[in-house]
This record gives structure tokens, C-alpha cells and sequence, in this order.
């Protein structure tokens, strides 16, 4: 499992790259809140994963595996529920990379949310999902859920993992 440590500060960065869409603030601690982690050291549906590149920590990510969709009533659904990239890493094809690795190691069907005013997300996972794919994939605007859904199944063309993920 990803050290928990660890991962629970570089889950800080990513709550505060958020907070300018999210309009979250932080504590008396000057911490923000870590409710999106709840269950990943302890739920064997919550996968923690540390993204590294030249053997240095340059992002994160939580997949949540569902035995039904969290957006739409589909079976057996893989769900990513955190994605992200120190900036030192961005715009380089790590998050490609560390994107479609991910998704070979959870063959099946997958949604992909990101907030509407996200247009960052949204660009960067269009983009990734798009190549992934083949463009076999659907995206759906959600009024209720305020963002963007992408949905596809990989389970046809999901390349196991070269090495063990990080966790």
C-alpha cells in the first residue's frame, strides 16, 4: 500500500489546486480537509496510487472500483476519483503516461468526472482519454453533478501493467 504519510501531503497540493474551483478553505491547522481519502487505507475498493517518474514522487491518484457506476447504473465500474501532477511534472506526457497506466491496471468500464469550470481538466482528459481509447469512448454533460463525464470500457484492449503500480 502507498505510504500513507506521503500521500496525505501531496494530497494537500492537490486539494489546493482545486480550491480555486472549489472554493475550499482550510483549517485553523492551515490544512485543508482530506474527506476524499477516507476508506483508501482501509476499503479494498479505494486504491491510493503515488505516480513517479525518474524514481521522484510526481503526482497521485484514487481509483474507486464499484460494483455499480457512480454516474451512470453500469456494472463493475472503475471510477477517477483523484488525479493529479506536481506542476514540476506537467506538460511533459507524465500524466499521459501515468493516465493510460492506470487504466490498464483496471480493465472494465470506467468514469471519468471533472468540474465544469475545470477547463484544464477537461482539455488534459479529453486528450488522454481520447488517444486511449481510439475515440471509442461518451461524455456526458451533467447538470447535477456540475461537470463533464467520460465513460468507456478498456476491458478489450487494457495492457497489464509492465511493473507493479506504486502503492
Amino acid at each position: 500500500r502507498t505510504d500513507e504519510g506521503t500521500f496525505r501531503n501531496l494530497f494537500q497540493f492537490y486539494q489546493y489546486e482545486l480550491s480555486r474551483y472549489t472554493g475550499w478553505q482550510v483549517n485553523i491547522a492551515g490544512q485543508f480537509q482530506e474527506d476524499g481519502l477516507d476508506g483508501c487505507w482501509t476499503s479494498p475498493q479505494r486504491y491510493p496510487l503515488l505516480i513517479k517518474f525518474d524514481n521522484h514522487i510526481a503526482g497521485l491518484a484514487v481509483v474507486d472500483r464499484r460494483d455499480r457506476g457512480h454516474y451512470e447504473d453500469q456494472p463493475y465500474v472503475a471510477e477517477m476519483t483523484a488525479f493529479f501532477i506536481l506542476a514540476a511534472y506537467q506538460k511533459r506526457g507524465i500524466g499521459i503516461a501515468a493516465a493510460a497506466s492506470i487504466f490498464d491496471i483496471f480493465p472494465g468500464n470506467w468514469e471519468v468526472y471533472q468540474m465544469q469550470k475545470h477547463d484544464l481538466a477537461k482539455r488534459f482528459w479529453r486528450k488522454v482519454i481520447k488517444k486511449y481509447t481510439g475515440q471509442q469512448y461518451r461524455e456526458v454533460i451533467s447538470e447535477e453533478y456540475h461537470g463533464v463525464i467520460q465513460f468507456f470500457n478498456n476491458a478489450g484492449y487494457a495492457q497489464p501493467p509492465q511493473s507493479p503500480p506504486v502503492r
